[in-house]
């Protein structure tokens, strides 16, 4: 079965990496939902994507140098738009969520990908996880571009499997010879480097004892292509789009 992953929850229906993205993704039959983990000044695990609070929110500034109740302060919905320009969800009360929130929220049967951004967030979201439902159940999983942060979790939890994100043509083979040497479980290339053929370098990973993933497909016509090949995963804005492309969860 491959997965649906909801990349930062439904997050082309309502505000990326917020609660409600969250729900509508679950409610759209995701998988799994991902997550985006900074840290915040006052040591607290901060879920958004980017190191600045201004493309997403009505603030300015580096997360790293603001504490979780001024990051809260902002409005969550301030930079979301739709087709026709207008921000249906400023002013409605959606603050960004710390990853205990997430925790805490996650309905049971719904996995966690876990996206650490920066290195200092790395050993406290390895302990958050260590404490969640979803570790527990065997459904988490902790990813990230940058080696140092996989390969830390590694050493603070050997058993939580970890992911090493590719940035866009960076060869795969390497990166599965990596995930072997430092026990990575997945490796997850962007789509387009998966080529119109996946076949080969999903042969290539099965040989290697390593699972392949891809980020972002939002086509329902590449994702049944994808799945058909069985691929593990991949991570979509449209969860609603891609359950419909590939069926029922536990079916596909």
């Amino acid at each position: 079965m491959t997965l649906v992953v909801a990349h930062r929850g439904a997050s082309m229906a309502a505000p990326e990496n917020t609660m409600e993205a969250f729900r509508l993704g679950v409610e759209a039959g995701a998988d799994a939902i991902e997550v985006d983990v900074h840290l915040s000044s006052d040591g607290k695990l901060v879920v958004m994507h980017d190191e600045m609070l201004d493309r997403t929110t009505d603030r300015i500034g580096p997360i790293a140098e603001r504490t979780m109740k001024e990051i809260q302060a902002a409005d969550a919905g301030w930079g979301f738009a739709v087709p026709d320009g207008s921000f249906p969800f400023r002013g409605k009360g959606l603050t960004v969520p710390t990853l205990g929130d997430v925790l805490k929220w996650l309905p049971d049967g719904v996995g966690l990908v876990v996206e650490v951004k920066a290195r200092a967030a790395t050993e406290p979201t390895v302990k958050a996880l260590a404490r969640s439902q979803v570790r527990k159940a065997g459904a988490a999983s902790l990813i990230s571009f940058d080696e140092q942060v996989i390969e830390r979790s590694r050493e603070l939890d050997p058993e939580l499997p970890t992911g090493y994100l590719l940035v866009p043509s960076q060869p795969i083979e390497a990166a599965l010879t990596y995930a072997v040497q430092f026990g990575h479980a997945a490796v997850l290339p962007w789509d387009g480097d998966l080529g119109l053929d996946p076949m080969p370098i999903l042969a290539q990973a099965q040989a290697y004892g390593r699972l392949i993933g891809c980020y972002v497909v939002n086509e329902p016509e590449r994702m049944q292509q994808l799945a058909a090949y069985g691929l593990w995963g991949f991570v979509t804005d449209v969860p609603a789009v891609a359950r419909e492309a590939l069926g029922p969860r536990g079916v596909s």
